[in-house]
Parts: C-alpha cells; structure tokens; sequence
C-alpha cells in the first residue's frame, strides 16, 4: 500500500513509500509510468528481490527513479538512494564509453593496431590485433590463469597480459572476456590519456564528474560502508557448492571493491547507469552535464564487429557486440534498431534504445541464478510494458 502520494505540476508524480508492508519502495515516477512502480513492487511480493533500484530515461528527463527493498539480509537497513551495488559486466559498458571518448578525441583509431598505442603488447601472435579486436571480445585472450589477489595489482595483470598468447588467431572469431576485457581496454585508455590518469581516476573525471552522478572502478574506501553486498537466493544457498561460497566472499570483499578491475567490478545505483546511456544518446534535460558522444561517435562505437550468427567461442550461444557495447537487437526488438548497453552478472543492466530516445538500467543485490538468458526474468515484464508504453506514444 503506498503510504502517500505528493503531486507537483501535472506532469510529474512522486511517489513516496515509507511502511514496511510496501517494501521500502520509494522514488519518483513521471505521470505516465505507474505500471513500472507496480511491477517493481511485484518482485517484492514475490520474494524475487531482497534490494534493488530501478531508472528510466526517456527524451532526456528521468521519469522513473524507484528503489526498495533491504540493504542486506539481516533486513535492517533500507536499500534507498545512498545504496552503492556491484554490477558485475554491466560495468563493460562504460569502458566502452570511457575507450569511444578517446576515440572521439583523436587519441585512439579503432581500426589501428593495438602496438601503435601499446607496443609491449606485440608479443607471442597478438602483434595484428586491432583496438577494435579488443573492444569487441576478438583479442583470443578471453581467460588468465592469475590468481584473484593478483586481480588488484594493475601493473602485474598489464604485464601477464601481455605475455599471454592468444588462444585463436585474434580478429578471426569473438568469446567472451569475461575479466581481461577491462585491463585490455584500459590500459589502451590509460596509455592515450595526455594526464596518465588511473582508468578509476579518468573514468571519475570525464563521466561521473560531468554528469554528476557515482560510479566507481576503484571505491574509496571511506565509502565501502555505502555498499550493498550480493547474496545468492534463498531457494539456491543452501545448494551452492564451495567455490560457489567463495566467489560470493570475494564478491563482497572490500579488497575488491577497492581495485581497479573494469571489466566486473563496478560500483554505482540505478540512476547513474540510466543517466550515463541519455548523455550518450542526447542532451539531459535536467541541464547536467551534455552529451557526451558525437552522434556520428556514437553510430561508429555502437556498429556491430560480430559477424551475422557468429556463435561466441566462450559462451557457445549468439551474442553482438560493438565497441565494447553489448548489441541487443535479437534480444531486445520491440525498442527498436540499434539497442546498445551492457548487463552484468545476476541480472543487472544498462541499456540505450536510441530510437526510441530511451534509457534504462536494474541494479540489485540478489543474484539471480537463471543463466540461460541474456535479460533477467525479473525485469523481463518490466520491459515488455515499457516497450508498449513507449510504442504506443510513437
């Protein structure tokens, strides 16, 4: 039941929760888009979540911005709007961002070969990979035998990385990078970069500071109290074997969360998600920030370098990806061409339907345990209505 409902002008509704029957669902909704709130609520109801945000960008103003839920299992603690989550590879997507950036700015050539940019890298058969290789999952490095520990020292992975030989002939076919890929494109970044800023430090710098929002690749660790940590479901924990157990300690250990490992761990909410993708497609509305890719930039970092029913060599299932963006068009139709963004592992994502000038991005801490699908079950409704809301505007 929702506690009290404030109206503002008549375009604009807020929605606030405050009783603990109502999930601690709080936010703001745009008129319009009240099926999103009752969706989300329905996740609660049906013990499909523990925390979890949700945002909605749609011709440049957020119309949905809802979170609810508890910080963490003991259920002492709301997850509200100072909730900090990790999202996994959904973090994959602002690499892409952060590498398409310097590509804008004349410091990286997609098409040019990594060793002009990193000639360390030219070792052991990876001397003809291109940036492009790298940033669409065709660089034959998809694994590294580095122990976890090893994962904070940025240094040491740049150095096994290049010592590394690929495992096909780089360009020839695309798998999935599930870690490498982030050290690959950063330290492509990191190399161009005229202020030799860490990838956490430019990353801080030409996104998150412009556009005002938080997403961290390297938590300060004065903040690590703001994080939500993940859980496995309820129905799931007591069948998780013992590596399963750990990769949840690691997961949630401030070590971690403290390393620049841009490929899988990042830390940001919602909302941020949702604005990076509108100041990639447009101007934000709210007057923050602007946009920060070039049209033209964008159809060049959002173009697919996956050839048609190319199966990905890591996965064993299609996937598309461009520039280090995710493309979502088989999976995703009804938003229209062109669909870009990035999910994570569990279930979170960010995403951007340019045509439809709409964002949208899920963060939670309740790991989802349904691998056979690229969306997440529990946003799978969400989306479908969304999709109808938005085509029967246009």
């Amino acid at each position: 039941m929702i506690s009290s409902i404030r109206l503002l002008p008549v375009w604009f509704l807020v929605v606030q929760c405050y009783n603990v029957t109502d999930y601690n669902i709080h936010g703001s909704i745009t008129n319009g888009w009240e099926f999103v709130l009752d969706l989300f609520r329905e996740n609660f109801v049906q013990e499909k979540e523990l925390g979890a945000a949700i945002s909605v960008y749609h011709n440049g103003r957020s119309v949905v911005d809802l979170r609810g839920g508890w910080y963490d299992e003991s259920k002492t603690k709301p997850y509200d709007d100072n909730s900090l989550q990790l999202v996994f590879s959904t973090t994959k997507g602002i690499v892409a961002a952060a590498a398409a950036l310097c590509v804008q700015q004349g410091l990286l050539d997609y098409s040019e070969l990594v060793t002009k940019y990193w000639p360390e890298y030219g070792q052991n058969g990876k001397e003809n990979t291109t940036v492009a290789d790298i940033l669409s999952h065709r660089a034959a490095l998809p694994y590294v035998d580095s122990p976890i520990d090893q994962y904070a020292n940025w240094t040491a992975m740049i150095h096994t990385l290049e010592q590394e030989k690929p495992l096909w002939i780089p360009g020839t076919t695309h798998g999935y990078h599930a870690v490498t890929y982030g050290w690959l494109a950063g330290e492509l970044v990191r190399r161009v970069d005229r202020k030799k800023r860490s990838f956490g430090q430019f990353i801080k710098d030409e996104i998150v500071n412009p556009l005002q929002i938080e997403f961290y690749i390297g938590l300060p660790s004065e903040i690590q109290y703001r994080v939500s940590p993940v859980v496995p479901h309820p129905d799931v924990k007591n069948m998780l074997n013992q590596t399963m157990k750990d990769l949840f300690q690691i997961w949630n250990d401030p070590r971690i969360h403290q390393a620049e490992i841009p490929a899988a761990i990042g830390l940001s909410n919602a909302k941020s998600i949702a604005r990076i993708y509108a100041s990639l497609i447009g101007n934000l509305e709210e007057g923050i920030g602007h946009q920060l890719l070039s049209e033209e930039m964008m159809k060049l970092a959002t173009k697919s370098n996956t050839p048609l029913n190319e199966i990905d060599l890591v996965l064993q299932y299609y996937s598309s990806f461009a520039m280090g963006f995710h493309r979502y068009d088989r999976v995703l139709p009804k938003f229209g061409p062109g669909v870009f963004g990035h999910h994570g592992a569990g279930g979170s994502i960010g995403f951007a339907a340019p045509s439809k000038n709409l964002t949208f991005a899920y963060v939670l801490n309740r790991i989802g345990t349904d691998t056979a699908t690229i969306i997440d079950p529990r946003i799978e409704s969400i989306l479908a209505r969304i999709a109808v809301h938005i085509n029967d505007q246009t």
